[in-house]
């Protein structure tokens, strides 16, 4: 099982190798969905990076079969032989689980049971926004995930972040506090606040595509859009931005201190030094970017032995912090900020020693 409070880069199989040194490196790692629904590509990628490239972070493997307009349901049986070839490889074994819509509890108990019959298996738990933040689903939910008992990693559908939503960040931390061990995949900058409240691993998609579950309605019955104008993440108000609006923002706050970065990516620059790029040429430095803040932010929310409640602590600051910065700036407010804010333990309430 994986260990570590872990921060994870989640790409799809075409973008593995430029992601793998990324996410290589000291409480990293990286989760692989499959580009185009290709699963035998996908298990041809992982098979590469470990016993071509000695690949040695933690990988995971996300079959990704919940996703799309034709997706399958919860009680889709598993893959035996997916299961099997990510034993092959060595890496932890995520089941190759169905959509679990809401009030479909025959489902989620479907997924959960035969985890259980998989040794050392993650039951993968790709849920609809209801189990969540309805208190009857959530009820249900962490009973059956308590009397299971088996490692679980959630997926949560939404349009958008689902943790702008209210509910989900409140339901989110109720599953975190059952005992059993939990990942967050496909997730935005909420991964932090996971980790901050005890899940093992939070993963971060490299794209908006995999930061949340898009709904089927949303993917079907039209044309694919045209690819977006890449986004990064502007540190100080911890949320991903369009680099025209980084630029923006710049002109109308000329204040070098805020806008400069140190990352290595930007190496002091003002951040907006990416608008001078085609926007074709800014998706690969825009994505460098925002990982190495996303594991800056990691390394100080967490260290390497900062206890649970002290990191709770500092993550509900940073969201203090950050939307005083975006009202500064007169930027739309992030729900997710409110949401962490309001749900997380007051620091009054949470204990200043170990």
């Amino acid at each position: 099982m994986l260990t570590g409070r872990r921060l994870l880069v989640h790409c799809s199989a075409n973008q593995a190798l430029r992601c793998a040194p990324i996410a290589r490196r000291a409480h990293g790692g990286l989760v692989i969905s499959p580009y185009r629904h290709d699963e035998a590509g996908l298990l041809a990628t992982a098979a590469f990076l470990v016993r071509q490239q000695g690949f040695d972070a933690p990988l995971l493997l996300d079959a990704a079969r919940y996703a799309g307009v034709n997706r399958l349901p919860a009680s889709a049986p598993f893959n035996p032989r997916w299961l099997r070839r990510q034993r092959e490889l060595g890496l932890p074994v995520l089941t190759d689980s169905g959509y679990v819509d809401s009030g479909d509890e025959s489902g989620l108990v479907s997924i959960l049971h035969r985890a259980m019959a998989v040794p050392g298996a993650i039951a993968v738990l790709p849920l609809h926004t209801a189990w969540l933040r309805d208190r009857l689903h959530l009820t249900t939910l962490t009973g059956h995930v308590r009397d299971a008992g088996v490692p679980i990693a959630l997926v949560i559908e939404a349009h958008r972040d689902p943790f702008g939503l209210p509910g989900c960040v409140a339901g989110l931390l109720e599953v975190l506090g059952c005992g059993v061990p939990t990942l967050l995949l496909r997730s935005d900058l909420s991964a932090l606040g996971a980790l901050c409240h005890g899940a093992v691993a939070a993963a971060v998609g490299t794209v908006g595509a995999l930061r949340h579950l898009a709904p089927r309605e949303a993917v079907g019955g039209r044309p694919p859009p045209g690819p977006r104008p890449p986004s990064t993440i502007f540190k100080p108000t911890m949320s991903y931005r369009r680099i025209s609006a980084i630029q923006r923002g710049r002109r109308g706050h000329p204040d070098a201190r805020l806008w400069a970065c140190d990352c290595p990516v930007c190496d002091g620059r003002e951040l907006d030094w990416m608008a001078g790029l085609g926007e074709r040429d800014r998706e690969v430095p825009a994505f460098e970017h925002a990982a190495a803040v996303l594991f800056a932010l990691r390394d100080e929310l967490l260290g390497d032995d900062v206890p649970l409640h002290r990191a709770a602590r500092s993550w509900t600051a940073r969201c203090t912090d950050a939307a005083y910065r975006e009202r500064e700036l007169r930027w739309p407010a992030t729900p997710m900020l409110r949401h962490w804010r309001e749900t997380a333990p007051a620091p009054a309430d949470l204990p200043l020693a170990g």
